[in-house]
């Protein structure tokens, strides 16, 4: 009985110390990244080919454009280079035009009066929005100003940039 009890033993501290040697040895960058750490963002207009891109949590634009191969007419003068990505983001790149477009995030009251239906009180609100929130991050996001619906944006997205 002694000697099973002493056998058992044996194969147990040998076990014991495989897994820790295991333990030890293993590398724990080769793990895959943890979906916490990966975000996906879209990617449409103009770029060669339109698609959903996994990157590292905190990448930023400039990051995602070192993937992409843009197309000829496209126009990155609008575009914060160092804007961070965010999981499910849609990133549009727009086409070179030849209007020049007011942009929503440097624009004075007197530009925004340029776009159709956008008055002096919408003007203020639009930059009230922009002092209290920030840059607006994407041209949709101008619809969280009060008094700008999804009509009043149909009518001024052409005209507009970031």
């Amino acid at each position: 009985m002694r000697k099973h009890l002493l056998k058992i033993i044996r194969f147990l501290s040998v076990l014991a110390m495989a897994g820790l040697i295991f333990y030890i040895s293993y590398d724990i960058r080769s793990e895959p990244m943890d979906e916490d750490t990966m975000i996906h963002v879209e990617v449409r207009g103009e770029v060669k080919e339109e698609k959903i891109y996994e990157m590292e949590k905190g990448s930023i634009l400039a990051d995602l454009l070192d993937l992409i191969e843009l197309k000829e007419d496209a126009d990155l003068s609008g575009l914060s280079l160092q804007s961070v990505l965010y999981n499910n983001e849609l990133v549009v790149i727009p086409v070179k035009s030849d209007k020049k477009l007011i942009s929503i995030n440097s624009a004075d009251i007197s530009e925004l009066c340029l776009l159709p239906g956008i008055g002096e009180k919408t003007a203020k609100k639009i930059i009230e929005y922009r002092e209290k929130v920030g840059s607006f991050l994407s041209l949709e996001e101008l619809m969280k100003v009060n008094g700008i619906g999804s009509k009043k944006f149909a009518k001024i997205k052409e005209y507009i940039t970031l």
